[in-house]
């Protein structure tokens, strides 16, 4: 049985709404087609457009905020919730005070193209109003 196109966003809603992730199941397959398009890189004779592992998790933790931000209505627990498995899956810690997730963060609010009234409480709810995290927050956000 093939998937019809149409129904792909309707997936992945539906997937966000019972608290799944596509991230992970994406995550394998983002993952080989980066390291295909590493090899590639590799092999040009230019080394500053490699592709790390850090921006990698960094594009993850952005792709996930701006789904999450388009799809849910912003609970904290929830999206800590999953921002905290896939920084777990990619050996951070303790993303609260890590700056690549937090700049992350910062990006993906940016790129859901929220009002700036909603950044700003949203920008200090993700981080309990912590003002180091939310100065990564917003540096990220001010990223062109």
């Amino acid at each position: 049985m093939q998937t019809k196109p149409y129904l792909i966003p309707f997936i992945i809603i539906v997937s966000l709404a019972q608290g799944c992730s596509f991230s992970y199941s994406s995550k394998s397959s983002s993952n080989s087609s980066v390291s295909s398009s590493e090899s590639s890189v590799s092999s040009s004779s230019s080394p500053s457009s490699s592709i790390t592992e850090e921006d990698i998790y960094q594009e993850d933790i952005s792709d996930y905020t701006i789904a999450y931000l388009s799809n849910e209505k912003f609970e904290r627990s929830s999206f800590s919730r999953e921002i905290s498995a896939i920084a777990t899956a990619n050996g951070v810690t303790s993303w609260e005070q890590d700056e690549a997730t937090l700049i992350a963060i910062g990006r993906g609010l940016k790129e859901a193209d929220i009002p700036e009234g909603v950044f700003q409480t949203y920008k200090s709810s993700i981080v309990d109003a912590n003002p180091l995290a939310i100065d990564l927050i917003q540096k990220g956000y001010a990223e062109e």
